[in-house]
């Protein structure tokens, strides 16, 4: 299962892209997802929200999750130390800005996912992270610095 995320936000082309892609093959492509509050209905199974336990069970049994550029999301997935295709909401796909696109740079620059600038690259890029392996680096605990500091 190829697990596919917006939140509880949209982000319709994407979801319009993976209902494509497994209306044409859904053995190559079996999506299943968390597809927000947007106006389009997949043909892919899916749910439009889902608990946070619901979420994590999801995609720790998923072969790959694709994801918006969230802080959160993007946290979610690296704690369960995901394969991970990072596309960022844009404001070409109807967003107030292009505030997730840094954040998806960087998680790609660092080894821990594939990115997909483009939802019209979704099928090239899903075979990519199909095939590329991912390293999680180990970061900092929050404050560790700073408590060490005031020791």
């Amino acid at each position: 299962m190829i697990f596919v995320t917006v939140s509880t936000g949209h982000f319709d082309p994407l979801i319009e892209e993976c209902d494509r892609l497994f209306r044409r093959d859904p053995n190559r492509f079996p999506f299943f997802g968390q597809v927000g509050s947007g106006f389009y209905i997949p043909k892919f199974p899916h749910q439009k929200v889902m608990a946070p336990e619901e979420l994590d069970r999801y995609m720790s049994e998923a072969e790959l999750v694709i994801s918006h550029g969230g802080t959160g999301m993007l946290s979610r997935l690296y704690r369960l130390k995901k394969k991970t295709l990072v596309i960022p909401k844009q404001i070409r796909y109807g967003e107030a800005n292009d505030g997730q696109v840094e954040l998806a740079v960087k998680w790609a620059q660092l080894g821990m996912g594939t990115l997909c600038m483009d939802v019209r690259e979704l099928e090239t890029k899903i075979e990519e992270c199909r095939r590329l392996p991912f390293s999680f680096p180990q970061f900092p605990k929050l404050g560790e610095s700073l408590q060490k500091s005031l020791n």
